[in-house]
């Protein structure tokens, strides 16, 4: 039988997809504000839902581990490549002073023509193995038989940011910027044939991020409840444990810490389910389910994490903090 300092940790993650002034001011999130109000909230250095899912998912490991050669590991053939760059198919657009690129919001179009960009990256990237991840439909990995000797932005972290800002930079990285331009030109002749399809958020070309090199990785002992295509393919290639939230609430101790992602849209709705999961959270951390509760949020480009246990809870002099409010006020 395991003891309570043995007790696993449940981290949940919520990203809002939509920009803050999107949620309506009405929406009740009792457990949420609980949660806010007596918990110990704290800026991370992470500056995505998406870097922060990578360290959860390979913490234990020796080393930090890009996400290129987390993919790489379950392709026998990749794996064989000594270095690796992830491709991502991404829309540049034009701003006043520079340009700036933005990632795809849906991938219907990508999925389809999965292969025709394939093509269009042989004819850019020659020697490389060339890798389309099927359930991250934007992203390509790339098979090097060299070090890019380059250092990269993620898509995450470069999208919307002036493009002379985030550029690769190192020895390499004259070489690979070129093969970004010519990508574009590429992506391009390929969008003016297909003139007669809708245009709306076509890629136009790539960003190349990620750089990793192969590493020998031991499964991760996390616990997974995914909604996104990105971390979805990323617990897959960690090995690490995928389930529902459903399952992970109604199942007895938890043998490792529990990682859940929930995602706020345009369906108020969404809201709503971050609640009522906050809320069985909170039973869980009062029962002894768990030692700990962290739930991290966006806010203008910074992650937060408010950390919770049993006895945070009953801070009952601290101030109530509005969940809605807080997302949306400007100042903090």
């Amino acid at each position: 039988m395991r003891t309570t300092s043995s007790v696993s940790n449940l981290f949940i993650t919520i990203s809002n997809t939509i920009g803050p002034e999107t949620f309506s001011k009405s929406a009740s999130t009792p457990a949420l504000d609980l949660l806010f109000s007596r918990g110990y909230r704290t800026p991370t250095s992470y500056t995505s839902i998406l870097n922060y899912s990578l360290k959860k998912l390979t913490e234990h490991q020796s080393n930090d581990v890009s996400v290129s050669a987390l993919l790489a590991r379950v392709d026998p053939e990749m794996f064989a490549c000594p270095y690796y760059l992830c491709c991502e198919l991404v829309e540049y657009t034009a701003g006043m002073n520079d340009v700036y690129a933005q990632r795809l919001n849906s991938f219907n179009s990508v999925s389809a023509q999965s292969e025709r960009y394939s093509e269009l990256l042989c004819e850019v990237f020659e020697k490389p193995i060339i890798r389309h991840v099927s359930t991250w439909p934007s992203l390509f990995i790339l098979g090097l038989q060299d070090d890019p000797k380059i250092r990269t932005t993620s898509t995450n972290d470069a999208e919307r940011r002036p493009m002379s800002d985030v550029l690769p930079k190192g020895p390499g990285s004259r070489f690979w910027i070129s093969k970004m331009n010519e990508a574009q030109m590429v992506f391009h002749q390929n969008n003016e044939k297909l003139h007669d399809l809708e245009m709306s958020r076509r890629p136009n070309g790539v960003w190349l991020w990620g750089e990793g090199s192969r590493s020998t990785l031991t499964n991760s002992p996390l616990t997974v409840s995914a909604q996104s295509p990105e971390l979805l393919t990323l617990s897959h290639a960690a090995k690490a444990t995928l389930t529902s939230h459903e399952h992970l609430f109604s199942t007895p101790l938890p043998k490792h810490d529990v990682l859940i992602e929930l995602q706020l849209s345009q369906d108020p709705n969404s809201l709503i389910q971050a609640n009522v999961l906050a809320s069985r959270a909170i039973t869980l951390l009062r029962t002894g389910r768990y030692s700990e509760l962290n739930i991290q949020m966006m806010k203008k480009s910074v992650l937060y994490n408010t950390k919770c246990t049993k006895y945070s809870l009953r801070k009952f002099w601290k101030k109530t903090i509005n969940t809605v409010d807080w997302l949306t006020d400007t100042n903090d």
